[in-house]
């Protein structure tokens, strides 16, 4: 009988993760569907019960979804608990399995720029999800990190949690606090681009204030190229674009899902193509 997987989140069609991952069932000629679940916040607890039920063998679960969905999670590994946030599922026969593979993508693209993050200064726009798994890794690796978000709640909340987590002091607040900082790496981790079409980069913080930073990243995937990190080529600045990031954690989903390492090359390839 054919797997099933697929995308969880809201809105999901313009997720990239069904191409490379079915990519990579072909290729190993896995017996195995990857799909798309755009589920509305209502459904979503009617949704898991048929992920058990159906059932449906694993999930990646991208925004809004990536804390809330840990409400409907049997297991969840140590990372993706003090993470606060799952990305992906696994179906053990009924049991889901919850794990986090964005702190290593992160991570991974994080270090083909710098090397060692030891001792190196992240500074994060946003709170959500993704931010905590970003966070999370650089904390993890010995990177010093300070969050901005725009309302400072959430911000302070997250510097909070985590610096009791690491025994550290991180500097948090809002987009304003944010505009005299400097370090060596600018992460915009929010969904702006996609939930807020039109959004300009002055919307975060002025153009300029890129400059402050010898590499510029962000996680947003459509643009691939976004309003920050274009203005980051602008004044010739290093950008990290999603595409690393989504590959290293889809790397991990795959070998989660099947035990087998991915076809990293074919996947790779699949992912050029599907943002052509």
């Amino acid at each position: 009988m054919t797997k099933q997987y697929g995308i969880l989140a809201y809105p999901a069609k313009h997720s990239l993760s069904s191409a490379v991952q079915n990519a990579a069932f072909s290729y190993l000629k896995i017996d195995a569907q990857f799909g798309v679940f755009e589920i509305q916040e209502n459904d979503v607890a009617a949704f898991m019960e048929r992920v058990k039920n159906d059932p449906i063998s694993g999930l990646s679960v991208s925004s809004p979804y990536k804390e809330v969905i840990m409400n409907y999670i049997d297991e969840v590994d140590e990372d993706a608990k003090k993470i606060g946030a799952v990305n992906t599922v696994v179906n053990r026969g009924g049991v889901l399995c919850g794990y986090n593979t964005d702190f290593i993508g992160a991570t991974k693209a994080l270090a083909d720029a710098f090397g060692n993050l030891k001792n190196k200064k992240f500074v994060i726009i946003g709170a959500g999800g993704a931010a905590r798994a970003v966070v999370y890794g650089i904390l993890k690796e010995g990177g010093i990190v300070e969050i901005y978000n725009r309302t400072s709640g959430k911000a302070n909340g997250l510097a909070d949690y985590f610096g009791k987590m690491f025994g550290v002091n991180i500097i948090s607040g809002d987009l304003k606090d944010m505009l005299s900082v400097t370090g060596d790496a600018l992460i915009q981790t929010t969904s702006i681009w996609i939930t807020e079409p039109g959004s300009v980069v002055e919307d975060l913080f002025p153009r300029d204030f890129v400059k402050n930073f010898k590499v510029v990243m962000d996680i947003v995937h459509k643009p691939l190229i976004t309003p920050v990190l274009a203005a980051a080529k602008e004044y010739g600045i290093q950008i990290i674009s999603c595409d690393k990031m989504f590959l290293y954690q889809a790397f991990e989903q795959f070998k989660l899902w099947t035990g087998k390492e991915p076809p990293r090359e074919v996947m790779g390839e699949t992912l050029k193509k599907s943002l052509v």
